[in-house]
């Protein structure tokens, strides 16, 4: 009985290996030559860089390729959240890369970082063609910044994530204008925007009426010549908006209207 069962294991594991080593060779000779390939959806770098991360510039190669391993080379990039590649021709296949959502820009001892919607800390590569982004620095980091980690335990960097994200919902005209978030180790938060030259005391905590606020204000002054007057604004004083005018110094601190 037990040779029976034995020869009929032995006769299903030799089926069974039979049945791999078929499918093995039939996708070993799937019926397609890669001829050329072409990228869409690049925003931050060119498409010639792109394949030149990926080794795939070199036509004479394209004859060792499969579209999974297009995908898994392509999908290495630092920038590439994942890519979508199909064969769209005969020897054509298209590349549809989707980046990784990029919110701000970090410096940190000079070092130049891309900070993702999930705080992902990429590299700024040599070659970058979008680079609009608000900039924060100095903030204050207990450990040196690991690329490719996330900062969301970062106390500065994810109080610097959401007065960003409350002013691009509030208002992303403003915050297309935000310059800089300036973090100051650990201290009130200074901002500066394009659209005027004086800096925005925001402080800390209680974002989102602040942002309000603030958003409310600017309407208001947008265009208005009193812009010219006034050398900082300080939103740190629960309901109230303290200008400073003329000479009045900002990065002291000091409590000054």
């Amino acid at each position: 009985m037990k040779t029976k069962e034995y020869i009929a294991g032995l006769v299903f594991l030799l089926l069974l290996i039979l049945i791999i080593g078929y499918f093995a060779a039939t996708i070993r000779k799937e019926n397609y030559k890669i001829e050329l390939i072409t990228i869409e959806g690049n925003n931050h770098l060119s498409k010639e860089m792109y394949l030149r991360f990926a080794n795939l510039l070199d036509r004479r190669s394209y004859n060792e390729l499969t579209l999974q391993i297009i995908k898994d080379r392509i999908e290495k990039h630092p920038y590439v959240k994942y890519a979508d590649v199909s064969l769209i021709s005969n020897g054509k296949v298209n590349i549809v890369l989707h980046e990784k959502n990029f919110d701000a820009i970090l410096i940190d001892n000079q070092k130049h970082y891309l900070i993702t919607d999930n705080l992902e800390v990429v590299p700024l590569l040599e070659g970058t063609k979008r680079v609009d982004y608000p900039v924060i620095t100095n903030p204050y980091l207990e450990t040196k910044i690991k690329p490719f980690l996330s900062l969301e335990k970062n106390n500065d960097m994810v109080t610097a994530s959401k007065i960003l994200s409350g002013i691009k919902l509030v208002n992303p005209e403003l915050y297309s204008n935000v310059s800089v978030v300036d973090m100051r180790n650990g201290g009130d938060v200074v901002m500066t925007f394009s659209l005027f030259d004086y800096p925005v005391v925001f402080g800390r905590d209680d974002e989102a009426r602040k942002i309000v606020h603030f958003n409310a204000l600017w309407n208001y002054l947008k265009g208005n010549e009193t812009n010219n007057l006034i050398e900082y604004i300080d939103l740190r004083y629960h309901n109230h908006i303290y200008f400073g005018i003329a000479a009045d110094s900002l990065i002291s601190g000091e409590d000054q209207t």
